[in-house]
């Protein structure tokens, strides 16, 4: 495996500029347009450092509903080598504010501790760094807007630091998955409420899978990790424009309901020990201050663990719950 890039290192916020057409970006967001710009950000030294980028639209739930939309940043290879976005070749995805208001800020402060969470449950999940960011309109000096934001790592990125491939492909069968891994991700789900993703399948047809993205071993047709991502529909968040995916049978996000597999319900006495060992950690990442409500947030993961610790919750809500099928 090659040097790992620097820019997921470290966690300390960058305090970094967007200068581009914002007007553009703004206008025609429904468009995906690509637009030329320039970032910037005082290096460790106190130098400034500017990289050309080119910036797009993403996304699609938040898309149409967001004011600012989600963003693609790509930086220019030659000129970042030596800084911190140094080996990043591909589009990184920028979680925006989305909307201009406090709620939307906690929404967003939540959601990166969301992957932190799961940072702390399996080395294969998709790391972040805190961005404070100003956008600044390149064709308007007096124009710019002030936010806090968050960058997340390709794909790519987590596939060559845990030395795994990258598939492409339109559907992933069940008996494909890595058991222990699979059932991993389907509790954290489950514990952050979130219903909004698939291991086997993507939206509409799209390659596989739906908010999560598949790895596996070099030349394998087993053992394959679907990592997830994207994690806005949380209950634990319980953002104002959250909804039920139909035709689930509950009313609300705050409704957990287990979308693992029966047949790796085998594996599930080891996961919820894991989740037990971590969750004096998942709880000190979760409840810090600047995020949802701290009380609502405690008494949702408390709901959580007493679930998977009490023999007849865990029977009704996950043994009795899980997907059967291929």
């Amino acid at each position: 495996m090659a040097d790992e890039p620097p820019l997921f290192v470290s966690d300390v916020p960058i305090d970094i500029t967007f200068e581009f057409p914002l007007d553009v970006i703004l206008r025609q967001a429904d468009e995906s347009p690509v637009v030329k710009g320039l970032a910037y950000y005082a290096d460790a030294e106190g130098e400034q450092v500017s990289i050309p980028i080119k910036l797009t639209t993403r996304g699609r739930s938040r898309l149409a509903y967001c004011r600012f939309p989600p963003l693609s940043v790509t930086f220019d290879k030659k000129r970042a080598k030596g800084t911190i976005f140094e080996g990043q070749q591909k589009k990184l995805k920028i979680v925006t504010h989305c909307r201009n208001n406090a709620a939307h800020r906690k929404y967003n402060v939540q959601e990166q501790r969301i992957y932190e969470a799961f940072n702390l449950l399996s080395d294969i999940s998709f790391r972040t760094r805190r961005l404070n960011v100003t956008y600044k309109n390149s064709e308007r000096a007096d124009d710019y807007i002030n936010e806090p934001a968050f960058i997340i790592e390709s794909i790519v990125e987590v596939a060559d630091r845990n030395e795994l491939k990258r598939q492409k492909v339109k559907n992933v069968q069940s008996s494909q998955l890595d058991p222990e891994y699979a059932a991993l991700t389907a509790l954290f789900q489950f514990m952050i409420g979130n219903t909004d993703w698939s291991v086997l399948a993507g939206p509409g047809g799209s390659n596989c899978c739906h908010n999560s993205r598949p790895l596996s071993p070099p030349r394998a047709d087993t053992g394959w990790f679907v990592v997830p991502y994207d994690f806005d529909q949380a209950g634990l968040i319980n953002t104002q424009y959250a909804v039920v995916a139909s035709p689930l049978p509950i009313r609300t996000v705050r409704q957990r309901l287990y979308r693992g597999r029966c047949s790796h319900l085998n594996q599930m006495d080891q996961t919820i020990a894991l989740f037990n060992d971590r969750r004096q950690q998942l709880e000190m990442v979760l409840l810090q201050e600047g995020g949802s409500d701290q009380k609502k947030t405690s008494s949702y993961i408390d709901s959580f663990f007493f679930i998977i610790n009490d023999p007849k919750k865990r029977e009704r809500y996950i043994d009795k719950a899980c997907l059967g099928g291929q």
